[in-house]
């Protein structure tokens, strides 16, 4: 189950639960997962080492790749850190980006169609809405630009105008 989760062996699988669905509906898998124990844990915002602050308020649920055609939902207890920086805030786990209702596998897997495709296809597809597939592309894309200076190596820069109305209609690049 590990391994078709695609989790490494920062994650602890607790148990299996199988929902019972009505003939055709398809099924459901609930996979109860805990990430290793550690001394402390890490801001889901910002990524620093923090001290433990709560629980978190109970299990939350994360939906994941389908596994033969049975829609597979991660369920864990989302602890909270005390964040220098962000002040109490959930931890980061492995398997999720923060604030995401969506494993990682799963939001790269729907980002990828849509880019390849469009977004309403995409969240008929796999069966969430058009504000999801949305929400994971600005997630992702915003996560892209973090690691990369845009300005980076620049040298120089050009400004020009150009008439663009009669008149005095000018626009400056």
């Amino acid at each position: 189950l590990k391994a078709i989760c695609g989790f490494g062996r920062d994650v602890v699988i607790i148990s299996v639960d199988v929902l019972d669905r009505p003939r055709g509906a398809g099924g459901e898998v609930e996979v109860f997962v805990r990430p290793k124990q550690r001394r402390r844990g890490r801001c889901g915002r910002c990524g620093e080492l923090s001290p433990w602050h709560d629980q978190g308020g109970g299990l939350r649920r994360w939906r994941h790749l389908d596994a033969a055609m049975v829609k597979v939902w991660i369920v864990a207890v989302a602890p909270r850190v005390d964040c220098a920086a962000c002040g109490p805030t959930v931890a980061a786990v492995p398997w999720a980006r923060h604030a995401s209702r969506f494993t990682r596998a799963f939001e790269d897997l729907v980002v990828h169609d849509a880019i390849v495709g469009n977004k309403r296809a995409v969240a008929k597809r796999y069966d969430v809405s058009w504000k999801a597939v949305n929400n994971m592309c600005v997630r992702l894309a915003s996560e892209a630009l973090d690691r990369v200076d845009l300005l980076g190596g620049l040298t120089a820069i050009a400004i020009d105008e150009v008439k663009y109305k009669k008149g005095h209609k000018y626009l400056t690049v």
